[in-house]
C-alpha cells in the first residue's frame, strides 16, 4: 500500500470485504477480506478480474477459481500506475472496450487510465475553465459506444450555493451538457446498456429522500422508479437489461454515508423501459456499508453475477 494516508481508512476492528453474488442461486461468497486497506466500488473487468479503489489508488484483483472457498487479502491487490493523477475517489467506470478506465480524482477532474498495466493518464475535463464557479466531476457511467460519459457535476457558485446535477461529458472535447440544472440534489447517474436512458437518484420527488429516476436522452421529464419511505441510491441496470440493482438505506438517511445498515435490492429492468407495473423490490443482501458498496457498475458482462463491498465492525 502507500506510505501516506490517502482515501477512506478502516475503523478500529473493521474489515473491508468484497463479495460475489450469483443471481441464479441468490447466494453470495466472500472473495476478499482485509484489516489493512479499505477497498471500494468494484467494477468487473472480465469474468475473473475486478477493478477497485483503495488508499487513493486503483487496484486489480484476480478472483479465485469459481467454486473456490479461498478468500484473498491485500497481498492479492495489484496497483494500476496512474502517472499524473494524485488521488482518486470511488467513482470510476470501465470503458466498454475494457482497454481503459475513467477515474474521478480528488481535484475534481476526470482522467482516462489504460488497463491493465496503467500508464500516463489523459485528463478529460477542465474545471478551471468555469472559474470563479468551483466545479467537480463524479463519474458513474459510460455510453456503450464510449462516446459520452454520464457524470454528476457538483458546482459551488460565488454565493456559496452547492448543486449536484446530471450531465453528459464528451470525452473527446470535454464539453459538458447538463441534463438536469436545478436545486434538486441528483447523484448516482448511469447510462443504460442501450444508450438511450440515464438512470440516477434524485430528491426532486420527495425532498430529503433520494429515489430512483429514469430520464430518456431523446427528451421528456424524469420518471420515478421507486416510491417508498426508504432512501435509494446508485441504480445499475444489468448488461442484458433484465435487472435493476440499487442500494437502499433506511428512512431518514441523508446522502450516501458509510457504515450504515443497507440493503442491495433488485427490480425488473422493464421498469426502466417504461413499463408501468406495481412491483415489490426484492432484497438480495442486507449488510453494513453504503458508501463504497456499489457506487459504480458492478455487474459481470454476462449479467449472471455482480460484486459488492461491505465493512463489518467487530
Amino acid at each position: 500500500m502507500t506510505d501516506t494516508t490517502r482515501g477512506r481508512q478502516l475503523l478500529p476492528g473493521q474489515t473491508s470485504r468484497v463479495h460475489v453474488y450469483d443471481l441464479a442461486t441468490r447466494t453470495s461468497r466472500p472473495v476478499f477480506a482485509s484489516r489493512a486497506v479499505l477497498v471500494e466500488a468494484p467494477n468487473v473487468l472480465d469474468a475473473r478480474t475486478l477493478v477497485l479503489n483503495g488508499d487513493g489508488d486503483l487496484w486489480l484483483l484476480r478472483l479465485p477459481e469459481p467454486g473456490s472457498d479461498v478468500v484473498l487479502d491485500e497481498s492479492a491487490l495489484v496497483r494500476v500506475p496512474m502517472p499524473g493523477v494524485a488521488e482518486i475517489n470511488n467513482d470510476h467506470v470501465l470503458d466498454p472496450s475494457g482497454a481503459s478506465v475513467v477515474v474521478s480524482a480528488r481535484d475534481g477532474e476526470l482522467y482516462r487510465v489504460p488497463l491493465p498495466d496503467g500508464g500516463s493518464a489523459e485528463r478529460l475535463t477542465d474545471t478551471a475553465a468555469v472559474l470563479p464557479v468551483v466545479r467537480k466531476y463524479y463519474l458513474h457511467g459510460i455510453a456503450p459506444d464510449g462516446s459520452v460519459l454520464a457524470a454528476i457535476v457538483g458546482e459551488r457558485t460565488v454565493d456559496g450555493v452547492w448543486t449536484t446535477d446530471v450531465a453528459l461529458v464528451d470525452p473527446a472535447s470535454g464539453a459538458t451538457t447538463f441534463l438536469t440544472r436545478d436545486e434538486h440534489p441528483d447523484d448516482g447517474c448511469a447510462i443504460t446498456p442501450d444508450g438511450r436512458t440515464v438512470l440516477f437518484n434524485t430528491e426532486r420527488f420527495t425532498p430529503g429522500t433520494a429515489q430512483l429516476a429514469a430520464l430518456r436522452l431523446d427528451g421528456g421529464d424524469p420518471v420515478r422508479l421507486t416510491a417508498d419511505e426508504r432512501v435509494d441510491w446508485f441504480p445499475h441496470l444489468s448488461p442484458d437489461g433484465q435487472h435493476l440493482l440499487y442500494l437502499s438505506y433506511g428512512p431518514g438517511v441523508q446522502g450516501h454515508p458509510a457504515d450504515h445498515p443497507v440493503e442491495l435490492r433488485l427490480l425488473p429492468g422493464v421498469l426502466v423501459r417504461g413499463a408501468r407495473m406495481a412491483v415489490v423490490p426484492e432484497t438480495l443482501v442486507a449488510l453494513d456499508g453504503g458508501q463504497g458498496t456499489v457506487n459504480v457498475p458492478p455487474w459481470s458482462p454476462d449479467s449472471t453475477w455482480f460484486a459488492y463491498c461491505d465493512y463489518p465492525v467487530e
